[in-house]
Formats: C-alpha cells, structure tokens, sequence
C-alpha cells in the first residue's frame, strides 16, 4: 500500500499530461486511451523531459502487457506528448498470442513501430523466431529481424496457419 501512495504523490508533481496524454495514443476505435504503470519507484526530471520507473515494472495497453525491470518514458512539455517508451532488464511482452523476451524494447508512440534488441526470442505456440534485433512496424505490418553478426532462427508449422510473422495492427 506504501508504494502505490508513493507513487501517487510523486505523479501528482508531474503536470497532468506527463504520465500519459491519451488522445496521443489513441489510434481508433478499437484502441483505448489509457496506458495503466505500476513499479516500485517513480522519477520524474521535468527539465530532461523523462520519467523513469524502476523495479517490477507492469505496464498495460489494451492486449499487450510489459513487464521489465526499468521503464523510461520521453516526453516533450512543449507538445504535451509522450514521445516513445524504453523498457529494459528482463523485458517480456506478451501481446497477440506471442510472448517476446530481449534485453531492451523501443516503443516509438508517433511512428506505431517497436524495436526490440538484445537476445530477442518471440514465441507463438511451437513457433518461434530468434535474432538480436527485431522490428515491428504496426502500421505497414512490416517486419524486420536481424542476426548482428550471428544468425536469424525461425520455426515455423507448416500444416496450419503460421501465426508467428503476422503481426496484427
């Protein structure tokens, strides 16, 4: 109860648009407005525009849930927008039907497009693809993955339908 009161406070030091602007992250109908943060700490520096939140960090918008170890959040107080999200330490995502794991996520919140490094292993039922870099675009629906000097592994079923490189917007 300690650490939710904590975090209250300090998010009612921030201006009320720093946690989230929602209209900024709405997409269309079938997106909600509300990205909901919970960790055991929150920083907030207002003159470097970024709010930093450490330990057993959850965060949650619509399908996707992250979890990790340290959350950055850029924003700019001219615009009143949150400009991208950068998670780190043991980052999963689980979103879709899959499950990625890497050591560090990029979430651009303009450009509707995730960049995941590091040891990325993302998971659907028996499929998976493996590579160091993997980036999602959710607007095109493109997809990129990247070995970086090892190699790019994927399983895929080939009886039914593949599941794994479909990424829905």
């Amino acid at each position: 109860m300690r650490r939710y009161i904590i975090i209250i406070l300090l998010l009612s030091s921030l201006p009320p648009w720093a946690v989230i602007n929602a209209a900024d992250l709405k997409d269309g109908p079938g997106d909600t407005d509300v990205i909901e943060i919970e960790a055991d700490r929150l920083d907030v520096y207002t003159n470097r525009e970024e709010a930093i939140f450490t330990g057993n960090v959850t965060a949650i918008k619509e399908d996707m849930t992250l979890k990790c170890k340290r959350l950055q959040m850029f924003y700019d107080n001219s615009t009143n927008k949150v400009n991208y999200l950068i998670a780190s330490g043991d980052v999963n995502i689980v979103w879709q039907g899959k499950e990625g794991n890497c050591n560090q996520a990029k979430y651009l919140l303009d450009e509707k497009k995730i960049i995941l490094t590091g040891d990325v292993v993302i998971i659907r039922g028996e499929e998976r693809i493996s590579a160091q870099i993997v980036t999602i675009d959710m607007v095109s629906g493109y997809q990129m993955a990247e070995g970086q000097g090892g190699k790019v592994k994927i399983r895929i079923e080939t009886e039914k339908e593949t599941g794994i490189l479909r990424w829905d917007r």
